[in-house]
């Protein structure tokens, strides 16, 4: 996703705080997400992935800390759990146009096409790898500057997962950027710039450059060896 062009900060967040209960799910977390950039976030169960993304897009609020928003729009890619089941994809189309000003229906229709998906086809009975595609061309087809995903692509063919990058320089405006929480580090690695690592001791952000020059490792490795333990 990088080119020649000047970056911009699309999301700042300082000195968040956010507990559930009297627990401290997220703790003096401290981001900047740039443009034109494809970011993993990691992080093993339950330290606050979810959560953290929630708050990015603005579905959850923190108690502490400041946010501050320089993009256009954000849009929160749904997984197809969060669809209703007795709607018709065509359905969840209309719902989107509806609903959001820079929802882009002609793209959406002819990638519905390309991946042989019917808009007549209920949700509830689209395989688990189809469902994700839906969400995704739904979140995609919004005409925004950053996309948040979590967890969306475990069940997709592993010929679209090959292609995923062409799909997503395909789909998305020029420069903007793509956050997306996964356990798949080992089949997604090659396409991220950046990762985004939730531990229990912190969030931490750093270039999958640096890992690879610095440490002399893959992201995944860098992930056993030097942070999950922590």
């Amino acid at each position: 996703m990088k080119d020649d062009f000047e970056e911009k900060i699309l999301l700042e967040l300082e000195d968040i705080r956010l507990s559930y209960s009297g627990k401290a799910i997220l703790n003096h977390v401290n981001l900047s997400i740039l443009s034109g950039r494809l970011i993993g976030m990691v992080g093993d169960n339950g330290l606050g992935k979810s959560t953290l993304l929630k708050l990015m897009a603005g579905i959850m609020q923190a108690e502490l800390g400041l946010k501050k928003v320089n993009s256009s729009g954000i849009s929160y890619i749904l997984s197809v759990e969060q669809l209703y089941s007795w709607m018709k994809v065509k359905d969840a189309l209309l719902f989107y146009q509806n609903f959001y000003d820079d929802f882009d229906l002609m793209q959406a229709k002819e990638l519905l096409k390309k991946y042989h998906i019917s808009e007549k086809q209920r949700v509830g009975k689209l395989s688990k790898g189809h469902g994700e595609i839906v969400c995704l061309i739904l979140g995609l087809s919004r005409k925004v500057e950053l996309y948040l995903m979590d967890e969306s692509l475990s069940g997709i063919d592993p010929y679209f997962k090959k292609d995923i990058k062409q799909f997503l320089l395909e789909n998305m405006p020029e420069n903007s950027t793509l956050v997306i929480a996964t356990h798949l580090l080992k089949e997604l690695e090659f396409l991220l710039d950046e990762i985004i690592f939730v531990t229990k001791e912190g969030v931490f952000q750093i270039e999958t450059e640096t890992i690879r020059l610095e440490y002399g490792m893959s992201v995944e490795q860098y992930y056993l060896e030097e942070v999950s333990h922590e």
